[in-house]
């Protein structure tokens, strides 16, 4: 494809559209190269639309042999395309960093949601639990009719929006909410916003699911969407027994910020994966679990100034799980041990979000959040250890309470295009208590735990309790030098006052209490750390090339206070530098290069230098002169799509080197472990490489993906340095059809090998995953799904072997133009009692049976509204 002067014209549109109605409307785009490829009928009359913005359209009348080609050349339009005529004829749309896809040429007839959808558009990709990527970037937010859906996070909207609706599907890569700071603030967010047809767009839609089935398993499943111009609201509900959780640990994950926000080491996402509520989350196999879960959403054009948005989840859930572990003990004893843990959780939480954004002109911004989060739980554990020396048998209920408030007021304004500012004031606070209370059938840890001889059980209550204010404010200022060099001066403070206090105590028969106080137990204590900063960053364009160095001064002040006794007064400075480099080869592939020096401090818990118990055989010490840990992060990735040769290529290197680092020295004797926290410069690296192409060959798509992680370090056991070498390295290989008339399979081929070594023990694990998914759409009003993955487990050490089979499988029926539908859903078809895996740290390797919920099986009926 060229233009009047010999020039390749990219992404240019083809529409063949066949001239009888046995054979389907084909489409293709231009790649940078002007190429483009129809796959077409032999002999087939065809009539050939060729579109691209800014160029008049051409027509023809084409029917072709095998493997012909034929140029063509487009004339500059004086006149601009109507809108509708686009969204007509443009199955892809690609313009600068924006893909805009036309559903309808792209779906099959059994889509029933938006995921089903997103799975048939080029280049783009959703995964089983509903996070969507385009081009091999994962997508961080979702919008509907350019409203924000719920939180952004892709899972709710991809699983829940109806695939009739939905009529234009944009992907916006580099997304900024602010229309004014994009160019300036380097946003790498990939946003959909999903467009709906024109008679959804002022309409209330969803539908009813319930369904029931044998040993009184439950579905209740309703969602109810309204749109119009000025409001949406979204309503989303989800009460079933059955095992399908509809707030998971990745959910919580973005609510927090997301893993960016958690990578840089913000003392707020610190403890994110340790609170008793990401625990709760985190339990993704079980024998049961029962969920209520409820969530809605409104979004108001209050006047033409002011928005509103808001939403409100709340998850009620039971979750029972048992688990069997085999461990050995690296250490000098060398011992064995079999472990069995039974345990029932409920929990109930909710997360509450208002936002109000305020625009009053072009150059004004303003913005206030206030996200709101509760939960509060109990869980009963039963917890039994056998060793060749000891049995221990415990007790264990827990009931953890936390609530948390987060304020933001974001001000961006533009004072011309040479001069434009941020600045965010930030406050958040947070209060946790969690009441333990430890029934042991014999004393654990006697030399240093003086349990008294009360009967035969002996009763430990803990209580521990943290309270966290934090306040930031920063400033931020863009100023454009020119088209090709800017600066980024940047000042700001972080104040952090964190409380932590923990109470080890023996109840007694007669209701007295046996204090361990005396014995080096219980914390009082409090954590300041005053963080102020100034630095700069600096952009220049050469060419396609974008250099962006940068560094920050940090000046840090921090006190500890442990009961009336200060342990802890510190000051320390530290500079940062940061540089990214990005080379966009093309408007369709790029290289981009990151560099920084990172630091972080950690929270209160780990500054209180008395003992607490973690385990029945576990205790830890924290360490009063804990300092900021110092690590380098360098990245290097690598993009690029072809259309034309139906190429998407995504490459990914990272390495992490260690300067300072906070970690934990371990004394084992048997199977009991007594930890501290120590500041320490011991050797570090990780390696990691990522990547993943995918070819497409007319109906057929195929795709390699894999990784490499690799680190050494080095940990004190026992008063000893030991060095350790980890590598896991995992690949995926994968077909898929995408027929309209046939069924579309998947057949997929996954395999992993972990190898943990050191001087004294080496350990090899490997796991083969076979999987195939099909989809089949027969008599019109039919939908068969079907998925089975095969697990063969080896530990090349101990020649231990696990072979078990995981599938599901469903039909379901709905006569065209009915809104009633029926499904047979059949989960754990082989009804396997449990599966195996594997985990190794510095002095354990464990086996672990994570016991499974039986075959289910559910009639379910549906309602379209």
């Amino acid at each position: 494809m060229l233009d009047s002067t010999q020039n390749p014209v990219p992404y240019t549109n083809l529409i063949a559209t066949p001239l009888t109605e046995s054979q389907e409307i084909t489409f293709a785009i231009t790649d940078v190269q002007g190429r483009y490829k129809l796959n077409l009928a032999e002999a087939v009359s065809y009539q050939l639309e060729i579109t691209h913005m800014g160029f008049s359209k051409v027509t023809d009348t084409v029917k072709f042999t095998a493997n012909s080609q034929k140029d063509y050349y487009l004339q500059k339009s004086t006149e601009s395309l109507e809108e509708v005529i686009i969204k007509q004829e443009m199955a892809v749309i690609v313009k600068e960093d924006t893909i805009t896809y036309r559903t309808d040429q792209f779906k099959t007839g059994e889509e029933r949601k938006l995921r089903e959808v997103l799975k048939k558009l080029p280049g783009v990709e959703v995964d089983r639990e509903g996070n969507v990527t385009v081009n091999g970037k994962k997508v961080t937010k979702l919008m509907v009719e350019g409203k924000t859906f719920f939180t952004g996070d892709t899972k709710l909207g991809v699983n829940n929006i109806p695939a009739d609706a939905v009529d234009e599907v944009e992907a916006l890569d580099n997304y900024n909410e602010v229309g004014f700071l994009k160019g300036l603030s380097d946003s790498d967010q990939m946003a959909l916003n999903i467009k709906l047809k024109e008679g959804k767009k002022k309409f209330l839609f969803g539908d009813l699911e319930a369904g029931g089935g044998i040993k009184d398993r439950y579905l209740i499943h309703p969602t109810l969407f309204y749109y119009s111009p000025k409001t949406a609201v979204n309503v989303i509900a989800d009460f079933n027994n059955i095992g399908k959780k509809s707030f998971t640990m990745q959910d919580y994950i973005n609510f927090e910020g997301g893993y960016a926000a958690m990578l840089e080491g913000s003392t707020s996402f610190g403890d994110v994966y340790s609170s008793d509520f990401a625990q709760f989350l985190n339990q993704e196999d079980f024998v049961y679990q029962k969920n209520d879960f409820g969530a809605g959403s409104i979004s108001q054009q209050i006047n033409p100034k002011l928005r509103l948005e808001a939403f409100s989840i709340v998850n009620k859930g039971k979750t029972q799980t048992r688990t069997t572990n085999s461990l050995t003990y690296l250490a000098e004893d060398n011992l064995d041990e079999f472990r069995e843990t039974i345990q029932e959780n409920t929990m109930l939480f909710s997360l509450n979000k208002l936002k109000l954004r305020y625009q009053p002109d072009d150059e004004n911004d303003l913005a206030y959040e206030a996200f709101i989060k509760t939960s509060n739980g109990d869980a009963y554990q039963n917890l039994n250890s056998f060793t060749t020396i000891d049995t221990t048998l415990t007790q264990i209920q827990q009931q953890p309470k936390n609530v948390s408030v987060n304020q933001e007021i974001r001000y961006n304004k533009q004072f011309s295009y040479e001069h434009t500012s941020t600045l965010i004031a930030n406050y958040k606070y947070s209060d946790q208590e969690t009441d333990n209370d430890w029934l042991f059938n014999q004393p654990i840890f006697t030399n240093l735990i003086p349990f008294q001889q009360d009967g035969n059980f002996f009763n430990l209550l803990q209580q521990t309790a943290t309270q966290k204010h934090q306040a930031t404010l920063d400033l931020k200022h863009y100023w454009v030098l020119n088209n090709f060099n800017h600066i980024y001066p940047r000042v700001g403070f972080t104040f952090l006052d964190e409380s932590f206090s923990t109470l080890d105590q023996q109840i007694l028969a007669n209701g007295n209490f046996n204090s361990f106080q005396q014995n080096g137990f219980n914390n009082d204590l409090n954590f300041r750390l005053t963080d102020n900063y100034i630095g700069f960053q600096y952009k220049a364009k050469v060419g396609d090339v974008i250099f962006k160095p940068g560094i920050m001064y940090h000046s840090y002040f921090w006190k500890v206070n442990q009961f009336s006794d200060q342990i802890a007064n510190q000051q320390k400075s530290v500079w940062l530098p940061e540089l990214n480099i990005e080379y966009e080869i093309s408007s369709a592939e790029k290289l981009e290069l990151d560099y920084q020096l990172k630091t972080s401090f950690t929270n209160a818990s780990q500054y209180a230098n008395r003992l607490r118990l973690v385990s029945f055989n576990q205790l830890y010490r924290g360490n009063e002169n804990l300092e900021n840990q110092l690590f380098h992060s360098a990245s290097l990735r690598y993009r690029q799509f072809n259309m034309f040769k139906g190429i998407f290529l995504n490459a990914n290197l990272n390495y992490t080197k260690r300067e300072r680092s906070i970690r934990n020295t371990t004394q084992i004797e048997g199977i009991d472990q007594v930890s501290t926290s120590i500041y320490t410069s011991l050797p570090e690296n990780t390696y990691a490489l990522t990547g993943s192409l995918t070819k497409k060959i007319s109906k057929y798509s195929f795709t390699l993906r894999g990784n490499i992680n690799l680190s050494d370090y080095s940990r004190i056991i026992n008063n000893n340095v030991n060095d350790y070498q980890s590598e896991n390295y995992r690949y995926t290989l994968k077909a898929q059809t995408r027929f309209k008339e046939w069924p579309n399979l998947t057949l997929g081929w996954e395999q992993r090998f972990s190898n943990f070594e050191s001087a004294s023990f080496k350990n090899n694990f490997t796991q083969i995953n076979p999987y195939a998914y099909l989809e089949w759409d027969f008599l019109n009003d039919f939908i068969f799904k079907a998925d089975y993955t095969y697990n063969y487990y080896e530990n090349k050490n101990t020649n231990q072997i696990n072979r078990f089979e995981v599938g599901n499988v469903s039909l379901y029926y709905n006569k065209e133009d009915s809104p009633w539908g029926f499904e047979i859903d059949v989960d754990n078809v082989f009804d396997i009692q449990y599966k195996n895996e594997n985990s190794f740290n510095q002095f354990i390797v464990t086996d672990r049976n994570i016991y499974l919920q039986p075959r289910t099986i559910l009639f379910k009926l549906s309602y379209k509204l």
